[in-house]
């Protein structure tokens, strides 16, 4: 049997069906007005599977479709605690900010890296991939992919990518470069007995100021105008600035705060279910730990987006800096509004984050075109990100779900 991060030499064999390979229809139509490179995109699929006669051994068939061609599979063996173990050092390290150690290959990040994208590098490399969407199990949603670490680079860096939990939610075939439509803005910054986001009324304003955008805040942000304007067709992009909770019992027990207090995120999920109903866009909730739920929330507000008829949404695997998350914001709307996709926009953000390209000087945060993106940070904001967002706790979290394009 092969150790941990080593991938046999014959594939799976119900991995690599090239009959039942479920594809992306069509990629030329996903060429975006705009790219950071050469656009190729594939679909990545994960999934675990526990060898009955030993608990705590799995395998881990992974699968790379291309759009044309023969699709590739590789099986890793893996042991289920271990895997575990990797996984929870490697978010107290994120969360920590700790050092993550990458100059040792048996680190976390170095480590998960040689698991899930090691064994299929080579062929990413050599098909010219430059955008994924990865299809995971429910064992592997909790993975921070964006932070994943080769030795000489994150995972987040050189590839655009999404997640998806099921190939089902994802609408592989119907495609707009350019949805057009308005943006529904809506954000709370103070609560009964929540912390308070301050930054929400700049992310407000400026996530999404080069489209169109319908805002509404604090008290004007409530359940009925949130349901009633977000199934209006010309509604595209809805972005959600406040904090959400998840508590055990799935999205009945799951509530999203407005400006009069909470509503269920069961409410939510029921928005554009309806046959013939225009999809979303994108739906993002920043600010808080958003992107995972409990078992039964799948994956919490941002899988809920995709039942309730988004193409994509965005949110966190862990409670992030609300300043890093506010610039993140900002900084993505105004690369998806130049063109980029989703994910290369996202991409490029993470990027800038990691590079010291997004900086802060005086009390703003400045961006990529040299624009400020926060102005007026206080003196606890400015000493919490005053060494800059190179660690990956500042934007390895945030998760983008449905598809990339």
């Amino acid at each position: 049997m092969p150790a941990l991060g080593q991938g046999t030499s014959e594939p799976p064999s119900a991995a690599v069906d090239n009959r039942a390979a479920v594809r992306i229809q069509d990629p030329e139509r996903l060429l975006p007005q705009k790219s950071l490179a050469t656009y190729t995109p594939a679909i990545l699929r994960f999934s675990f599977t526990k060898k009955d006669d030993e608990p705590d051994k799995s395998f881990l068939d992974l699968t790379l479709i291309p759009p044309e061609g023969e699709v590739v599979g590789r099986r890793v063996s893996v042991g289920v605690g271990e895997f575990a173990s990797l996984l929870r050092r490697f978010y107290q390290q994120l969360a920590r900010q700790e050092s993550l150690n990458i100059a040792n290959p048996a680190s976390p990040a170095r480590r998960l890296h040689a698991l899930l994208i090691a064994p299929l590098q080579q062929d990413l490399e050599a098909l010219g991939i430059s955008t994924l969407l990865i299809s995971v199990d429910a064992g592997l949603q909790a993975v921070p992919f964006a932070a994943l670490h080769d030795g000489t680079g994150f995972f987040g860096s050189r590839y655009a990518f999404s997640i998806t939990p099921s190939i089902a939610l994802t609408p592989l075939d119907v495609v707009q470069a350019d949805p057009g439509g308005t943006q529904l803005s809506l954000g709370v910054s103070e609560f009964d007995g929540l912390a308070p986001l301050p930054l929400v009324p700049q992310e407000m304003e400026r996530a999404g100021d080069l489209s169109t955008v319908e805002r509404h805040t604090e008290e004007a942000f409530t359940p009925d105008t949130l349901l009633t304007r977000a199934v209006d067709p010309s509604i595209k992009r809805v972005h959600l600035a406040t904090h959400a909770e998840f508590l055990p019992g799935g999205p009945d027990k799951a509530r999203l705060m407005t400006g009069q207090g909470p509503m269920s995120l069961r409410e939510f999920a029921a928005l554009r279910q309806r046959e013939g109903a225009d999809l979303l866009d994108l739906v993002v909730l920043s600010a808080c730990r958003t992107a995972l739920g409990d078992q039964d929330s799948e994956l919490g507000f941002a899988g809920l987006a995709l039942q309730a008829g988004a193409r994509s949404a965005m949110g966190s695997l862990w409670y992030v800096d609300d300043v890093a998350t506010s610039a993140l914001m900002i900084q993505f709307y105004r690369l998806l509004d130049s063109g980029l996709p989703k994910g290369e926009a996202l991409q490029a953000t993470r990027l800038a984050m990691a590079d010291g390209t997004i900086r802060l000087e005086g009390d703003q945060l400045i961006g990529i075109d040299g624009v400020p993106l926060l102005t007026n940070l206080n003196t606890l904001q400015r000493r919490r990100v005053g060494r800059g967002f190179q660690h990956p706790f500042f934007w390895g979290g945030i998760a983008l779900l449905g598809t990339p394009w």
